[in-house]
């Protein structure tokens, strides 16, 4: 009996030996699985950062713990960097020497955006915090030469540049590199992420100063090219927009909805749903266009687009749709100098500018507002297309964006998209090693757009549709900017944008900018410092009194000429 329990006690000492080993072990595990590692906790600091700054510090820790700074610190890569390198010798020795024609001779030579393809999306998908170090010293560098240029005093030696050569100089330079366009493609009340995207571009000085929008894009691109560069901090905080019109109309809204009784009718979401899906399909946009004019209005008042022009020295370009006629698809200071931007942009809403519900105004020159004439449709035979040219080729050459290339010198789109988040990817995507499940979504996505091009070039997209779904060709190379956009967030579609709708999106369009900002200096940051020497440049050329010698040889064959006129006539006389 005694030795029946002994054995029975070390039973039980060893199950309860066991039961503790189990329990330790997987309450370890539990522990490590649920608790965050650092790499973990620093992502989610990159997604949920509210400043620039903070998204950085976290990007660059990220990158230590990854080893990605020894990345950064190679020169292996997807470009050519033995002439990077070569090209960064030659500057840094003539910015030593202070050899102001060595300076222009390396600039000459090699002011190219994409030169040794440094601009390559794979440089800027590996590391979070920048690219190759090697890279960024030589942007660096190149933007200090021209400064340098700028910045030298005239007429003091025989190497100096005087203000007349410097203006000619940094002109051929800025045609030689190529401008940059800002455009901001629809996005109905999610558009207003554009409004963040131009902030954080704003904030990093890489805000081009060639702006192009569509739809509700459109809206956000005369918001923000009517205000001068003292005015956009302050209004893109979210304050300086002003939102009366929606804030009335949603009392008008709740008025109505009343029945008898004082209650609210249910499912008020779901009539709203289909009283905007019904406006789209019909019109081509959601919101209500009554409310939005008063909106518009109340934000960017009755100016023209050539007095915003004067006032900013930004390029506005919306974009319309309208089929046959006359009617140029890019409006602008250059195309239609005189028309309203605030009813530009409205039309801009709707998939047909015939049979939008405002009119196109425009300005008189004693200052009358009165519709602006749009040419009757005409039908107009197209001429046969011959067989070995696709049908891709004349839209790709007609498109709003190909005239604004033709019209301002632009190279490099800046592509700020908003329709259909889930079409589209972001040039900016952090993933070296992505898992199947992407590049399943991404072949997907490539058949989709296939398909849907397809179903474009035979004609079965309404435009409104189009416009949502298909992205337009870029004539040029462009770095893409896409949100990340939650099925909650769709939500929101239902709602008036108020202040707090506002910041939230223009936060989410800054989040989706700082994965860029590097990319975006590489690419823009040599064009801003030509512009920058030019405007200082001209603006100084009155005070240089000292002529070029060829004005100076003509003035004085043209006073000798002169003299010898006056004596031959005094001496018939």
């Amino acid at each position: 009996m005694a030795l029946s329990l002994r054995i029975a006690q070390s039973f039980r000492a060893v199950l309860d030996c066991i039961a503790f080993i189990t329990v330790f072990w997987w309450l370890r595990l539990y522990r490590r699985l649920r608790s965050k590692t650092n790499k973990r906790l620093l992502i989610e600091t990159l997604e949920h950062a509210r400043v620039f700054e903070e998204w950085e510090a976290a990007a660059y820790q990220l990158d230590y713990i990854l080893e990605n700074y020894l990345w950064r610190e190679g020169l292996a890569g997807a470009f050519d960097f033995k002439l990077i390198n070569e090209r960064l010798r030659l500057i840094n020795d003539a910015l030593e020497r202070q050899d102001v024609h060595a300076v222009i001779h390396c600039l000459r030579s090699g002011l190219v955006r994409n030169l040794g393809n440094i601009t390559a999306p794979k440089l800027y998908n590996r590391a979070y915090s920048g690219t190759k170090h090697l890279i960024e010293e030589y942007v660096t560098k190149v933007a200090l030469a021209v400064e340098y240029l700028t910045m030298t005093p005239p007429g003091q030696s025989h190497d100096s540049l005087s203000n007349q050569g410097k203006l000619d100089l940094l002109h051929d330079a800025r045609q030689a590199f190529g401008r940059t366009c800002l455009v901001l493609q629809g996005g109905s009340i999610s558009g207003l992420c554009h409004l963040g995207v131009v902030k954080a571009l704003h904030l990093r000085g890489l805000l081009p100063r060639i702006i192009a929008g569509t739809a509700t894009g459109a809206l956000m691109a005369a918001l923000v090219a009517v205000h001068t560069e003292g005015e956009l901090l302050d209004f893109l905080s979210g304050e300086g927009i002003d939102l009366s019109a929606f804030a009335a109309a949603s009392e008008r809204a709740a008025a109505a909805a009343h029945v008898q009784d004082g209650q609210q009718p249910a499912h008020g979401w779901f009539s709203t749903l289909v009283r905007r899906a019904q406006r789209f399909l019909r019109y081509g946009y959601v919101l209500d266009a009554k409310v939005l004019e008063e909106c518009v209005r109340a934000n960017v008042g009755d100016l023209t687009f050539e007095e915003a022009y004067q006032r900013t020295k930004r390029v506005l370009n919306i974009t319309i749709s309208a089929t046959g006629g006359g009617l140029p698809g890019l409006l602008n200071y250059l195309t239609a100098p005189n028309v309203l931007i605030w009813s530009a942009a409205l039309a801009s809403n709707s998939s047909d500018v015939r049979f939008a519900p405002t009119t196109l105004q425009c300005k008189t020159p004693d200052g009358r507002i009165v519709p602006w004439e749009i040419p009757a449709k005409a039908k107009v035979r197209q001429p046969k297309r011959p067989r070995n040219q696709t049908p891709s080729t004349d839209h790709d050459r007609n498109t709003p964006l190909s005239r604004v290339a033709e019209l301002f010198n632009v190279n490099h789109f800046i592509i700020s998209q908003f329709l259909a988040p889930s079409l589209y990817h972001s040039n900016s995507r952090r993933s070296s090693r992505e898992p199947w499940s992407t590049y399943l979504k991404r072949l997907a996505t490539m058949e989709i757009q296939h398909r849907l091009t397809q179903m474009d070039m035979l004609g079965w997209l309404s435009p409104g549709i189009k416009r949502l779904l298909l992205d337009e060709s870029v004539p040029g190379a462009s770095w893409t900017l896409v949100p990340h956009v939650t099925l909650m967030d769709f939500a929101r579609l239902l709602r008036n944008p108020t202040r707090e709708e506002i910041n939230y999106w223009i936060l989410r369009g800054e989040r989706s900018v700082w994965p860029a900002v590097c990319a975006l200096k590489i690419r823009c940051v040599i064009e801003v410092e030509l512009d920058r020497g030019y405007q200082l440049v001209r603006r100084r050329k009155p005070f240089d009194m000292e002529p070029p010698p060829g004005t100076v040889m003509k003035a004085s064959g043209e006073v000798r000429k002169r003299k010898r006129l006056r004596a031959a006539s005094m001496g018939a006389g």
